[in-house]
């Protein structure tokens, strides 16, 4: 899935929670996806404390349950737990909560809408029920939906744009032509104008993405002249984030050939290695190897991707388990049957990703794995990329060991100044 433009970590894991349950995922998905939301909170984590403001509104001391037996106000607390940073909150209380939702027609979804506006919130609180309830609405009646909030298209903030965006590719699943000309009459109507210097508008290529990943199973003709019509500029938005692991394989050549026909060699590997770093980051090479194979891929566009891949494979399971001496290995093999000399750039890159993530290896770990590698006959790839990768702080010393190390006496001393 895409990540939402200035959404807040705790929303951007509502919107998944509702779209994921929505389609009924199963346990291991839903696992994976987390992981890579859990990535994003940790990140912007530092923000939300900068977003909080002493006028919030505080919450009424009785709850409040709805009729449907949902009791807003306690599931808006667990999600304001989130907010604060205390965990993942009471995960049977929210797979009940999923259970109910998923049990509810459009109906009553709209009226759960509605009934959330009454209720004394803070403004995230409201904008994670909205995401939870809009997600299955979208693929009850995505029509309904998108005409029901038309005058929030434009709403990065609560992610709502986001969803709706998904809602337009679901529509078109049903009516291509109806969900069409809905959006071609949105864009008539300037709904959609780019308000930035660059003349782009973020939003419309994101709904061009997810009614373009429809268009490719349904009509390729059809997507393809959807992309034609875009400056070039904007192309490559357009076909990222393809849905790749919803889509047959006939229908990942059929987007492969999109990007090919319409990308630069360099955005094309891009886009491809976007693909199979979703892939690897749910933990499958071998199914890594499965899309290079299914989409054709030879020569550098098979070595960039498989990079990326590796790469996202690596500093993605450090957030699931331990990184143990046996997956680093098993992942440099598998990178040496597709692009053989990148091993050792791949691995110190990996490595020093993985000092800045606060994951399961530390700086002192990383580096005695980068010496052990280079003490097997690793050679100035595996030390400069581990040196350009890492942010140091209090490990310098350490790390001008490994600097001083560096055979090429420009590389060295380049190594050896961003020591200083």
């Amino acid at each position: 899935m895409k990540p939402v433009h200035l959404v807040t970590p705790v929303i951007a894991l509502a919107i998944a929670g509702g779209w994921i349950g929505a389609q009924q995922q199963k346990i291991s998905q839903l696992e994976n996806e987390t992981v890579i939301l859990r990535k994003h909170i940790a990140s912007e984590q530092s923000q939300i404390e900068t977003q909080r403001t002493a006028t919030e509104p505080t919450r009424p001391t009785k709850p409040e349950i709805a009729k449907d037996g949902i009791d807003w106000l306690d599931i808006a607390a667990v999600f304001g737990d989130m907010h604060k940073g205390e965990g993942v909150g009471d995960m049977r209380k929210m797979i009940a909560f999923q259970s109910k939702l998923q049990k509810m027609n459009k109906e009553q979804l709209l009226a759960a809408l509605d009934e959330i506006q009454k209720l004394e919130l803070k403004d995230e609180e409201r904008m994670m029920l909205e995401a939870m309830l809009i997600s299955p609405l979208a693929l009850k009646d995505p029509e309904l939906l998108l005409n029901r909030f038309s005058d929030r298209l434009d709403d990065e903030n609560s992610g709502m744009s986001w969803q709706l965006a998904n809602a337009l590719g679901e529509w078109a699943k049903k009516d291509q032509t109806a969900a069409i000309a809905w959006f071609d009459k949105a864009i008539a109507e300037g709904i959609f104008e780019s308000k930035s210097l660059d003349g782009k508008s973020q939003i419309r290529l994101h709904f061009e993405m997810n009614l373009i990943s429809q268009l490719v199973s349904i009509d390729p003709a059809l997507a393809q002249a959807r992309i034609s019509a875009l400056p070039a500029d904007q192309r490559k938005d357009a076909l990222s984030g393809y849905g790749f692991q919803s889509q047959k394989a006939k229908d990942q050549v059929a987007h492969a050939n999109l990007v090919r026909a319409n990308l630069s060699a360099e955005e094309t590997y891009e886009v491809f290695g976007q693909q199979a770093s979703m892939i690897a980051m749910m933990g499958s090479l071998e199914k890594v190897d499965a899309y290079l194979e299914g989409i054709g891929a030879n020569g550098e566009e098979r070595i960039k991707v498989a990079e990326k891949a590796a790469i996202s494979n690596l500093t993605s399971s450090m957030h699931r388990t331990k990184v143990t001496e046996e997956k680093i290995e098993s992942v440099r093999k598998w990178l040496g049957t597709q692009a053989p000399g990148s091993v050792d750039r791949v691995t110190g890159e990996s490595l020093g990703q993985m000092t800045n993530m606060g994951g399961s290896m530390n700086f002192s770990q990383a580096a005695a794995m980068v010496m052990k590698y280079h003490a097997q006959g690793g050679g100035d790839d595996l030390l400069t990329s581990f040196v350009d990768e890492t942010q140091f702080g209090t490990d310098k010393e350490e790390a001008r060991k490994i600097a001083e190390k560096i055979s090429d006496p420009e590389k060295r001393e380049e190594a050896l100044e961003k020591l200083k």
